[in-house]
């Protein structure tokens, strides 16, 4: 049996607010967890009983995805750029610390020394 694709809307507003509310509800929120459930049980339900109503409100949905599709990443990635690379950059730069040892050295060689250490294998594992 193939459901609809406003039946599909449907049971999808039905389920999707049922894990912020209860997030809500354990911050003690319940007023605000009952707001949401009853707005999207409402629009469920109206879904259910209106195919133009489903309709319409699938394309704003749509809409609204598009546009947090196209922006948001580009939102996320600069926010993570600028809380946590640009300030790691600038105090490397600041210590004046080569971790990847990108600058080139004076020296006529690039092999490391190897330190002959006797390995205890006591606690390899």
């Amino acid at each position: 049996m193939k459901i609809n694709e406003y039946k599909k809307l449907a049971i999808t507003l039905t389920l999707l607010p049922l894990i912020p509310a209860v997030i809500l509800y354990k911050h003690s929120l319940l007023m605000v967890a009952v707001t949401v459930l009853a707005v999207f049980w409402l629009l469920a339900i109206l879904c259910f009983v209106s195919k133009s109503f489903s309709v319409k409100l699938k394309k704003l949905l749509d809409k609204i995805g598009s546009f947090l599709g196209k922006y948001i990443a580009i939102v996320i990635l600069a926010i993570g750029y600028l809380v946590a690379v640009l300030p790691t950059g600038l105090l490397m730069k600041i210590v004046k610390r080569d971790r990847l040892r990108l600058k080139k050295p004076d020296i006529k060689t690039y092999w490391l020394d190897n330190e002959n250490k006797e390995t205890d294998y006591e606690y390899q594992f």
